[in-house]
């Protein structure tokens, strides 16, 4: 996109084709050429183009962003002489009548420009984007600027403690505090020197978005939907290059925190070689997790770009249910955990459940008896109410927004459920025996075969609760036979199968990862094309025997549950 302060003189198209050069007073929209006084003339009496809409081209060169939309060239990149007429989805570039014949006869997505914009209006969307990706870089901005002033203000806090401690010992550790300064400040400059970096990168993509946002509503508002169109493609291409660049930087760890061991050097203060050691803390950053969302979530950034710098961070021990075996768990709110168990204390015990627990302060706020095991969870937020599934067959319901909180029976079936229930467009999904099962929620209708996860009749997935619904992309994925973890359309065609063994549930979240959890430990991670999978975590704290895994509301913290526990990790990049 060129910008110009002064009008240009454009020549008419169709002289120029004559080689006469006569300069233009019109620009026609639709046909995306400019024409002298004549030729517009000859245009109009055209009965074909008599609904174009053809303006002073003087307005185009001097609208109040001081765009020439007459810069967006309609020309073939390959094919000069020739208009770009359709575009290739399969290889992402322009094409004219020549390209279409001769490199994209084989693809399968290629279409007329005329028709993809008489269809689709990606005007608005695309500024939304911009204007969701400018409000989230600002924010990530100012949050880089608070951890700079906080990075400087940990180092001069750490350099004050040394010189208060050296300052009341004797003479001679002046020389040493001399060299503790020098080397302090050579480690302030190279970290600052970083989050520098981040500061100009970001600085300049902020600018460019801002930028970007300011030509494509100004295109939108006077350009034609193939100049939108060209310049939405271009625009979104070179966006997604500098957000890969910007991105692969920030994932780069920040230091967060300084601090100085020097309680030793006292006590030995005639042994002692240096002043103190500089100890570096690391911390999650909220902010750098939820930027890279809005980029995956706006189809600006891969998943495969921030893939490698994907890891858990362990936060706390939520809940600990003594004399209890804890086999599932999801949020139902921010605060609330839901929690199916079963005892394991001694009989004549109080049995319960089915709980509900505080998740700040892990206390119990609710809870109830099942006749049977509840295996599964699944939550229905819109309606507040909250399905298990059992090992005796039967799914529950129970409304979680009345005063008394009782659990409902809405079916039956004569074979054990193997734990996994989840909800989509209120038909709920169910891991029965070796099959997958639907029913619809609003008729109370038995649950329906929808197809097999197993070639075998008598062996089922080991999986207590290893099947979740990818919203994303409209599909299931569950646990299968032969420890593959299977990604289906919700009729059961495969998309994709990745190996992992001793599955026990499955979790996917918007920004297209799949969090798996291995029963003696392993928590792994698959892309959403599933190519790439890795471990993430190789042990809990306290869980010896993983069942559940599960995300909060905001999909930033994960909870895993197993034996009598319940931990929270932190999703960082």
């Amino acid at each position: 996109m060129e910008t110009t302060k002064e009008p240009q003189n454009h020549e008419c198209n169709i002289c120029k084709r004559k080689k006469k050069h006569i300069s233009a007073t019109k620009w026609c929209r639709d046909c995306t050429e400019a024409y002298c006084d004549d030729c517009c003339d000859t245009h109009s009496f055209i009965t074909s183009l008599t609904n174009h809409k053809v303006v002073n081209i003087k307005s185009i060169q001097t609208n109040e962003d001081e765009i020439d939309l007459c810069k967006i060239s309609d020309a073939c990149p390959v094919h000069s002489s020739k208009v770009i007429e359709a575009y290739c989805f399969d290889h992402l570039q322009f094409c004219c009548v020549l390209c279409v014949t001769y490199q994209h006869r084989q693809c399968k997505d290629v279409q007329a420009i005329e028709d993809i914009t008489s269809k689709k209006d990606d005007s608005c969307s695309f500024e939304s984007s911009l204007t969701e990706i400018q409000s989230g870089t600002e924010k990530l901005l100012q949050a880089q600027k608070n951890e700079k002033i906080t990075l400087r203000k940990s180092f001069s806090n750490t350099e004050s403690i040394v010189i208060d401690s050296v300052n009341s010992a004797k003479r001679q550790l002046d020389s040493l505090l001399m060299s503790f300064s020098k080397e302090l400040k050579m480690m302030e400059e190279k970290y600052q020197g970083d989050i520098d970096s981040k500061l100009d990168i970001f600085e300049k993509l902020l600018n460019n978005i801002i930028e970007l946002l300011r030509i494509t509503t100004c295109i939108r508002s006077y350009g034609s939907k193939t100049h939108f169109f060209i310049h939405l493609r271009k625009s979104k291409k070179e966006l997604i290059s500098e957000i890969e660049k910007s991105v692969e930087l920030l994932c780069k760890t920040s230091v967060v925190k300084t601090a100085v061991d020097i309680e030793k050097a006292l006590h030995r203060l005639m042994e002692v070689k240096q002043v103190g050691e500089v100890l570096i803390t690391e911390e999650k950053k909220e902010f750098v997790t939820e930027y890279i969302g809005i980029l995956i979530y706006q189809s600006l950034l891969h998943t495969s770009t921030v893939f490698p710098y994907l890891k858990l961070i362990k936060r706390k021990l939520v809940h600990e249910l003594s004399g209890y075996d804890i086999f599932g768990g999801l949020c139902i709110s921010d605060q609330t955990i839901a929690l199916c168990c079963k005892s394991t204390s001694s009989p004549g015990s109080p049995p319960c459940n089915l709980i509900l627990v505080d998740a700040s302060t892990g206390k119990v706020t609710y809870q109830c008896y099942i006749s049977d095991d509840p295996k599964g969870l699944a939550y229905d937020t819109l309606n507040k109410t909250l399905y298990i599934s059992s090992s005796a067959g039967y799914i529950y319901s129970l409304k979680c927004d009345q005063p008394i909180m009782q659990p409902r029976q809405i079916t039956h079936t004569r074979t054990q459920y193997y734990g996994g229930i989840c909800l989509k467009d209120n038909f709920l999904y169910a891991n029965v025996g070796t099959e997958i099962k639907k029913m619809n929620l609003n008729q109370n209708n038995e649950l329906q075969a929808i197809f097999s996860i197993s070639n075998s009749k008598s062996n089922a997935p080991s999986g207590f609760n290893a099947l979740t619904i990818d919203y994303k992309n409209d599909r299931l994925i569950h646990a299968s036979e032969n420890s593959n973890v299977k990604s289906t359309s919700l009729d059961g065609k495969e998309i994709f199968s990745s190996f992992m063994p001793g599955i026990t549930s499955l979790v996917f979240n918007s920004n297209g990862f799949v969090y798996a959890v291995e029963k003696k430990g392993y928590v792994s991670v698959i892309t959403e094309d599933g190519k790439q999978q890795k471990s993430v975590l190789y042990k809990c704290d306290k869980i010896k025997d993983l069942r559940d895994i599960w995300f909060d509301k905001s999909e930033n913290s994960l909870f895993i549950c197993g034996n009598e526990y319940v931990e929270l990790y932190d999703v960082a990049y």
